[in-house]
C-alpha cells in the first residue's frame, strides 16, 4: 500500500493512511481500481509518522509541495493520531494542509474531535453527497459496526447522516476553510442544487461539485 501519491497536479500530494471507512459509497472508485496516479492505495497495514515521512520523500523534494492532502482509500479521521503527529512536520515545507472527510470523525471517535483537528488542518471538505438523509443513506452506505465502537446504536443508520451535518456545521467554527462536496453524476441537477443550498443554510460559503 502507497502512503503518499500524487493525482493530478504534482504540487499537491495525498496522504493515504487507511482503508477504513464509516461508509460503502455505491460511486466509490476504491470498488473500480486499486489505486489512483500509478500508486496502489489498497492495503491492511496504516503508516507511522516514520512510514509516512519516508512515503513523502520518495515522490520528491519536499519544499516544492504546495498542499498536503489527508485523502486515500479509507476516512483519514480513524488516523486521528496520526494527523495531529504529522502536523508539525508537514508545515516545515511551508504548505498548506486540507483534510477530505465524510464528517464522522466524531462519531468514530465517540467525542468531539473538532478541537483536535483544528491545529493540525488548514482547510476541510466534508463529504455531504447528498440532499436529506434518505438519500445519503441510498448512496453512502453507512457501515454500521463502526457506529457501536463511538458508543452509538448500531440499529440507527441516520446516525451517519445526522454526525456528518453536525461536523459540516460546526467545522468553521474551528477551521479556517470549508466545503462541502457532492459526487455530481450521482444525483440530479435539482439533487445538485438542494445540497447546495443545505450546505448554505448550515453557514458553508463553499461548495464543490466533483
Amino acid at each position: 500500500m502507497d502512503y503518499a501519491y500524487t493525482y493530478g497536479d504534482t504540487r499537491n500530494l495525498y496522504l493515504n493512511a487507511t482503508n477504513r471507512c464509516t461508509n460503502r459509497c455505491s460511486f466509490c472508485v476504491r470498488y473500480r481500481t486499486k489505486g489512483l496516479g500509478g500508486a496502489v492505495l489498497w492495503g491492511e497495514d496504516e503508516p507511522d509518522l516514520e512510514q509516512l515521512k519516508a512515503a513523502v520523500h520518495l515522490r520528491g523534494p519536499f519544499e516544492e509541495i504546495r498542499e498536503f492532502i489527508w485523502c486515500g482509500y479509507g476516512e483519514p479521521t480513524f488516523r486521528l493520531d496520526l494527523i495531529r503527529e504529522a502536523a508539525p512536520w508537514l508545515r516545515r515545507a511551508g504548505a498548506r494542509i486540507r483534510l477530505n472527510t465524510n464528517g464522522h470523525a466524531c462519531l468514530i471517535h465517540g467525542r468531539d474531535v473538532l478541537v483536535d483537528l483544528a491545529p493540525a488542518v488548514d482547510e476541510v471538505s466534508v463529504s455531504l453527497n447528498a440532499p436529506n438523509c434518505r438519500r445519503y443513506l441510498e448512496l453512502c452506505r453507512p457501515e454500521p459496526r463502526f457506529f457501536a465502537a463511538a458508543g452509538g446504536d448500531a440499529s440507527i443508520p441516520e446516525l451517519a447522516w445526522e454526525s456528518m451535518i453536525d461536523f459540516l456545521t460546526r467545522a468553521p467554527f474551528y477551521i479556517a476553510k470549508v466545503q462541502a462536496s457532492v459526487v455530481g453524476f450521482t444525483l440530479t441537477s435539482e439533487e445538485v442544487e438542494s445540497c447546495r443550498l443545505l450546505a448554505r443554510s448550515l453557514g458553508i460559503k463553499h461548495f464543490r461539485v466533483r
